[in-house]
């Protein structure tokens, strides 16, 4: 019991500092719009379905439907049923691991992190936040929390975008 209370205390002290101070995408720096392998920002006018998502603290996220279709523009509606803070992050496999890399070493250095990229949204205890994504590619992308420890517990789910997919409307 005391090792649990000890990384849950541990997961909710590093996880809070990842919602305050600068950001960490190096794309914010330049004139250039931020590219994405996962697909780009949608908006709101070109939204063909709604996706609700759970995030909770059994470290999963949790909906009916993660199939998309090529040039599908998701409005995904996050709710955070649990205690802990929570991040939903689309990317590629490989660009959520340099996320959370890039989040160890900003908070291992005694910085603060901002999430302000435009493929990713913070969702606090009890709140709901919303991303709208228009996935441009088939492929398989991955929705991901990076904050320390809640990737590595699991908070992860593949987002397969194929022609072959009969997405649910809603």
């Amino acid at each position: 019991m005391f090792l649990k209370t000890t990384l849950t205390t541990l997961t909710f002290s590093l996880s809070s500092l990842a919602f305050a101070g600068p950001g960490h995408s190096d794309d914010h720096d330049s004139d250039q719009e931020p590219s994405f392998n996962a697909g780009q920002p949608g908006r709101e006018h070109y939204v063909d379905r709604i996706i609700d998502v759970e995030a909770s603290d059994q470290m999963r996220f949790i909906s009916d439907d993660w199939a998309v279709q090529p040039g599908e523009t998701v409005r995904f509606v996050v709710t955070n049923t649990g205690q802990l803070p929570h991040e939903f992050v689309i990317d590629t496999a490989q660009g959520n691991a340099v996320h959370r890399k890039s989040m160890m070493e900003t908070m291992a250095n005694g910085d603060m992190m901002a999430h302000d990229d435009p493929n990713a949204v913070a969702v606090a205890p009890g709140e709901t936040s919303e991303l709208i994504w228009t996935f441009t590619d088939a492929g398989t992308f991955e929705a991901a929390c990076n904050l320390p420890g809640h990737y590595e517990a699991g908070m992860s789910i593949d987002i397969a975008v194929t022609n072959d997919t009969f997405a649910q409307t809603n």
